[in-house]
Parts: C-alpha cells; sequence; structure tokens
C-alpha cells in the first residue's frame, strides 16, 4: 500500500515516502497532508545535502526515510528536490519516480517557487535504474507494470514551466542522465561521471534519451556517447555540451543560477521561454515568429513588461509577480 508521509510545517520541508517491497514493485505516490510532525537528527552529507532525516510523530515514534526530499527555505523562490536513496547511491526505482515527479507537480503549483534546483544525496546524483529492479525485470521480461499507474507522463520534468538545474555529482547515468537531460541546466562537479550506459545493459536508448542528447549536443556527440555507453567525467561533458558548466561546488552554483533567475526574471516570460524552446524544433522560422506575435500583445500590456522596463530605468531588481497556480504545459510533450 502505498504511503506519503506530509508535511514538515515548521521547516517547510516536504517528504515522500513510498512503501515498497524488495522487488520495487509499489503503488503509486498519493500527494497528501498529514498531521504536524517534528523533525529532529537531521543529518547532513557531501555538499550540504540532507541525507536522511528522523520524523517522529507527535504521539508515537517512527523514524522514515524518504528517497525525494523538498526544501524551499534554502534559497528565496527555489525549490530544492533531491533524490535520496543514499544506501543505493540515489538509484531509479518507480517509487523514486513517483515521488520525484509529485514532487515537480507541486512545486509547479507554487506560486512562491519560481525556479527548482534538482541534486543527490551524499555526492551522487543518480547511477540509473536500481539493479535489483532490473535483476526482476530480466526475470519477468518487462518493466514494472505499476509505472503506468503514475499520473504524470514520463517527460513530465521537459514540462514543468519553471527553470529546472541540475546539480551533479558523482555518478549519473541511465535514466538518472535523462533526468538531468530533462532539465534546462546542468551544473557538474569536474569529477562527476556521466554515462548514456544503455547500450552496456542490453538495452536501447530509452526514455527519450537520444531525442535530449542530441537536440543538446548534436548528432555526432550523441551517436558516439549512445553508442559507445562510455564514462566521461564533468569537465569533459562540459566540453562535449552534456552540461553547461562545471563547478567545484555544484549544488552552491545551482542555487545561485535558480535563485538569479527567482529574482530577476518574469516567472509569465520564462514559462513562456521554456514552451518555446521545447516546441521549437517542430516548427519553421517562420512559423516560430508567427507564434510569438500573436501573443507579445499579451505580455507588452502586463504588469511584468512594465515592471522589467521600470526596474531597469531605476537599475533596480524587478519585483515580478509569481505564477499563480502554475501548471506543468497541458495536453503537451516535448
Amino acid at each position: 500500500m502505498s504511503r506519503c508521509c506530509g508535511s514538515v510545517y515548521r521547516s517547510r520541508i516536504y517528504y515522500y515516502q513510498i512503501d515498497s517491497d524488495w522487488k520495487f514493485f509499489i503503488a503509486p505516490c498519493m500527494m497528501v497532508r498529514t498531521r504536524p510532525i517534528k523533525a529532529e537528527n537531521s543529518t547532513r552529507g557531501l555538499g550540504g545535502h540532507r541525507d536522511t532525516l528522523q520524523l517522529h510523530f507527535a504521539d508515537e515514534s517512527r523514524a522514515v526515510t524518504s528517497p525525494v526530499l523538498v526544501d524551499v527555505d534554502r534559497r528565496p523562490g527555489v525549490g530544492v528536490v533531491t533524490l535520496n536513496r543514499p544506501e543505493r547511491r540515489n538509484a531509479w526505482t518507480v517509487a523514486m519516480q513517483s515521488g520525484y515527479y509529485a514532487a515537480l507537480a507541486e512545486l509547479s503549483a507554487s506560486p512562491e517557487v519560481r525556479a527548482i534546483v534538482v541534486t543527490g544525496a551524499a555526492g551522487s546524483f543518480c547511477p540509473g535504474a536500481d539493479v535489483e529492479a532490473l535483476t526482476v525485470y530480466t526475470e519477468t521480461g518487462t518493466t514494472n507494470p505499476l509505472a503506468a499507474d503514475i499520473e504524470q507522463p514520463e517527460w513530465f520534468p521537459a514540462t514543468v514551466p519553471k527553470p529546472m538545474v541540475a546539480a551533479i555529482e558523482g555518478p549519473c547515468a541511465g535514466i538518472g542522465l535523462v533526468q538531468a537531460l530533462m532539465c534546462d541546466v546542468r551544473v557538474a562537479a569536474p569529477d562527476a561521471r556521466l554515462s548514456t550506459a544503455f547500450v552496456r545493459r542490453g538495452l536501447p536508448a530509452m526514455h527519450g534519451g537520444e531525442w535530449l542528447l542530441e537536440r543538446l549536443v548534436g548528432a555526432g556527440v550523441a551517436h558516439e556517447l549512445l553508442l559507445s555507453g562510455r564514462t566521461v567525467d564533468g569537465s569533459q561533458a562540459d566540453r562535449l555540451g552534456v552540461v553547461t558548466e562545471c563547478a567545484d561546488d555544484p549544488l552552491e552554483r545551482a542555487l545561485q543560477i535558480a535563485q538569479d533567475m527567482a529574482e530577476r526574471c518574469s516567472p509569465a516570460a520564462m514559462a513562456h521561454v521554456k514552451r518555446q524552446l521545447w516546441s521549437t524544433h517542430r516548427r519553421t522560422l517562420a512559423a516560430s515568429v508567427s507564434a510569438v506575435d500573436e501573443v507579445v500583445d499579451d505580455f507588452l500590456s502586463s504588469a511584468d513588461v512594465a515592471e522589467g522596463v521600470r526596474s531597469f530605468v531605476e537599475r533596480r531588481t524587478p519585483r515580478f509577480a509569481g505564477l499563480a497556480a502554475a501548471t506543468p504545459f497541458p495536453g503537451e510533450s516535448p
């Protein structure tokens, strides 16, 4: 039976706990709020990540470790999502996917959150699918059927209307790399290890990895990385264009980028730019120009444009309104 643990109201960190057996055949996550709980014995891992947090109900003692953590208090206007299975280096499971997508949906709907950082606990982003789950799949000849019950589509992160910045440390491979590729900006540690990995497990490129990689780095680099499945470090990934930049502390740099967007950029304009970027390959140049011409008057008459111009003239940080109950792009896929 699926269960998620509600909100830690005082620290405004959200925890999603999904029960599963060792085969990872779990039911989909549900977003619910429970009675208030208090957090104790917080521990931090490499790079300041929250690795585990012992949670206790007020009327009973019960420790919970969640596969996905969300912190909305680290920087103003920035939500931080942490993949949190440090005992498995944050290897991907259906439980993690359900919790991660549910967290993104909640952050998308929060007017207070204007940018999102995605990272992993304990110095690891995500090495790909959990090998124990993969072993079960080889025995059954199919993937976990309960993945079909997750409310959001597999490409859901690409539809989030707010900028997403990935902070990559340690291994980032297979479906873990795909999740990073669906973010708008990727910051990697120089010694991070990135790989498509699929062909080295006997698999075709999955989860849209080939579409994303070719779009970001071009056909030549995409073909080589996908067909070889080789591992590149963060510095090589930067030179190849797989990541946006390298930083010794990728989480801190990702937070800086996200905070700058949250403070200085119009949420409505960023949402529209993301929609443009994800759909531009389906249109000609003329169609792209015509599409923005259809909506530019709406922007020009908006409070955001007036504030953007006024703040520029007055040489101050703009004060843009948040997106009111923003939702992912409806009925669209990249």
